[in-house]
């Protein structure tokens, strides 16, 4: 259902609602004045029963008033509002941060019908009836696919959407683990769309503000909106309440190939057609799917704009009777006290009509229980159907071979990259839209336009040419050449014997891969601008101009062995399993370097590791283990100023001195004279 506002909610249900409206036709907008009448249809079923997976476009039937052109393809919006004209304050008992009014009190804010785009048109005096549709018409292109298979329905999904410049929302929502094995070649977009909705348990359609949905279906669904029965006008139920337990998907027409999942009979089972399904994809179903029901009904009512098919929708009716009427046992009763019983439907088809007022017609369709049990099939149908599955159908694909009545035979890649032409008058063979292998009839000869390889096969008989140049790639499996070989370039794969013979010249290969080159000695030549591999992928060496190249099992470059001109060294670089740089070994003109470029490891297994010459450290040294016994002339120098530090320790602990000092009577004139006065000897420290 699409979202309104609480005060165009309330209006609606008002007996004296009075509609306001207006169409924007391409830039020009036109009011009531201009608009005579419209309606509007959406579907989700066109069948007589339920369906998923469909997407069905909308359609726009209005009548307007002009004189103008109107373009082809013009896009036009119906717009619904409701007037306020009468709205006092007493009566707007509304939240005032949730309105939006315009102090003239015109109307209730716009309500979008819907996007649509002019299909075709008819003139009655002054009166235009333009019949329009969705944007889903516009995915009724072919889809070829550029993506790489097998890949995921949702990046399916997207590339769609992007090339049709399309938005969705949050109902999309595509299984992640459902796959596309093949590119789904034969089939326009809206079909792959329906698809992959079909596959995920639902139907697409175009809501009213022009964006992409998916109406999901499930067991069970509350309904969004509950109608009383003033709210409409007839209801009539046109089979018993439809319930599926069982899921049936054709995933080959032709052949009648079906995944099945659940239990039920015919009466209790949907059946689907998808190419991409799967047995998981249709066991998603059930679980989606079992014990969905409705109730079967058409119903007439009053207009509410806001209800979008698919929504599950609430009605009530009066089905009171009189004690005397009654009929049943108590037990078996079940008739509520106010005489209301409440139901529950879906919306599969809806007809809006405005002439002034607005309208509602409603319709959940579904094939009757007698129909679905006994199917009797005449023996005209039969012979029909048997003819079906067993002739050829004209311009039908049947794994990329067609068959018309203008070129024959058909065989064509999905990419369109080849294709095969076989009649009568023509055989070719195309690579995209240029002839590639074909018999030329004027000439009475078969012509060949391209790269004529071959990787093992015989000729036999006399090769001969008047003349000519061979470019590209030359490869044979085996063969013997007489006379002279000449080359400009060329690839040779295969092996390459001679039993003698003398090569003069210069010999130039772009390069040589694939095969053994077997003989006693190669003298006298030069290989110049060569790339020399050998292996083609995984663990190899590779020798270019550039120098020597090491490739582990993964591909990865680990060692390379060259020059660098500009800075004027050589060396050798390593990496890691990733192909980044870890160090590297090189020469300038007067060092050799060695440096990591995250760090450096030097050390041996076993025995030892000598540096000779002088070492220098520019920096801090750290985790250095050396004892002291291991540096030369360490331990004696170390004795030495042993030996030093114990003779200044002992001639310190035995050193006395004497200290004289002279009479004094500490400030005291009344001490003796001559106090305190005398040489003293040191004790030891």
């Amino acid at each position: 259902m699409f979202p309104i506002s609480p005060l165009y909610k309330d209006y609606l249900r008002r007996p004296d609602r009075e509609f306001i409206i207006k169409a924007l036709v391409g830039s020009e907008e036109y009011d009531s004045s201009r608009i005579v009448d419209f309606s509007i249809e959406n579907s989700l079923s066109l069948t007589n029963g339920f369906e998923i997976g469909t997407s069905i476009p909308s359609k726009l039937t209005i009548k307007l008033r002009t004189n103008e052109i109107i373009p082809a393809n013009a896009r036009i919006v119906p717009y619904l509002s409701l007037s306020l004209a009468g709205l006092t304050w007493l009566e707007a008992q509304y939240p005032w941060k949730d309105m939006n009014l315009t102090w003239t009190g015109s109307g209730t804010d716009w309500l979008p019908l819907g996007e649509f785009y002019v299909d075709d048109r008819e003139r009655v005096n002054d009166v235009w009836t333009f019949t329009c549709y969705d944007k889903l018409v516009m995915a009724d292109v072919a889809y070829i696919s550029s993506l790489s298979y097998p890949t995921t329905q949702r990046a399916v999904f997207n590339e769609i959407c992007n090339r049709l410049g399309w938005t969705y929302d949050s109902s999309v929502v595509i299984n992640s683990s459902y796959r596309i094995q093949a590119g789904p070649a034969g089939y326009t977009m809206r079909q792959v769309l329906a698809y992959i909705a079909s596959a995920n348990s639902a139907s697409i359609y175009i809501d009213k503000a022009g964006t992409l949905k998916f109406k999901r279906f499930i067991a069970s669904e509350n309904p969004v909106f509950d109608m009383t029965a003033a709210d409409y006008v007839t209801v009539k139920q046109t089979n018993p309440v439809k319930t599926y337990t069982r899921v049936v998907v054709t995933y080959n027409t032709e052949d009648g190939l079906q995944y099945e999942a659940g239990t039920g009979d015919e009466n209790h089972t949907l059946y689907i057609e998808n190419p991409f399904a799967t047995q998981a994809v249709t066991n998603g179903l059930l679980t989606t799917l079992n014990g969905f029901s409705y109730l079967p009904l058409t119903m007439d009512a009053r207009g509410y704009p806001q209800l979008e098919q698919g929504d599950v929708i609430g009605f009530e009716q009066q089905e009171g009777t009189t004690w005397d009427e009654t009929v049943s046992t108590w037990q078996d009763t079940n008739i509520p006290w106010d005489g209301v019983v409440r139901y529950k439907t879906i919306i599969l088809h809806q007809v809006f009509s405005f002439a002034g007022g607005l309208k509602m017609s409603l319709e959940a369709p579904s094939v009757s229980e007698q129909r679905s049990e006994f199917v009797v099939e005449g023996s005209l149908t039969q012979q029909v159907n048997k003819l079906n599955k067993d002739a050829i159908k004209e311009g039908k694909s049947y794994y990329g071979a067609t068959i018309t009545r203008t070129e024959g035979l058909i065989i064509e890649r999905e990419d369109h990259k080849s294709k095969a032409v076989f009649n009568s008058d023509e055989l070719t063979f195309y690579r995209g839209s240029d002839k590639a292998l074909w018999f030329d009839l004027p000439s009475n000869r078969y012509k060949f336009n391209g790269t004529l390889e071959a990787v093992d096969g015989v000729f036999s008989g006399t090769l001969q040419a008047a003349g000519g140049t061979f470019t590209g790639d030359l490869r044979a499996a085996g063969g013997t050449f007489t006379g002279t070989l000449q080359g400009v370039n060329g690839t040779f794969s295969g092996t390459l014997q001679a039993a003698n013979g003398t090569f003069v010249g210069t010999l130039k290969a772009g390069r040589v891969e694939g095969g053994d080159i077997i003989g006693s000695y190669i003298e006298g030549a030069d290989i110049l601008g060569a790339k020399i591999r050998t292996a083609a992928s995984g663990d190899r060496i590779e020798l270019d101009p550039n120098g020597f190249t090491f490739y582990d099992s993964g591909n990865a470059r680990r060692v390379t062995l060259g020059t660098n001109p500009s800075a004027n060294i050589s060396g050798h670089t390593y990496y890691n399993s990733s192909g980044q740089p870890q160090g590297l070994i090189y020469a300038v003109s007067s060092e050799m370097h060695v440096i990591g470029n995250n760090g450096l490891l030097v050390g041996a297994t076993s025995g030892r590791t000598v540096m000779q010459g002088q070492v220098h450290f520019s920096g801090t040294v750290t985790g250095l283990n050396l004892g002291i016994s291991q540096v030369s002339g360490l331990t004696n120098q170390l004795q030495s100023l042993q030996n030093q530090i114990d003779s200044l320790r002992s001639s310190f602990n035995n050193h006395t001195h004497t200290v004289t000092t002279a009479n004094h009577n500490h400030g005291n004139n009344a001490n003796l004279p001559g106090t305190g006065g005398g040489t003293f000897t040191t004790s030891t420290p």
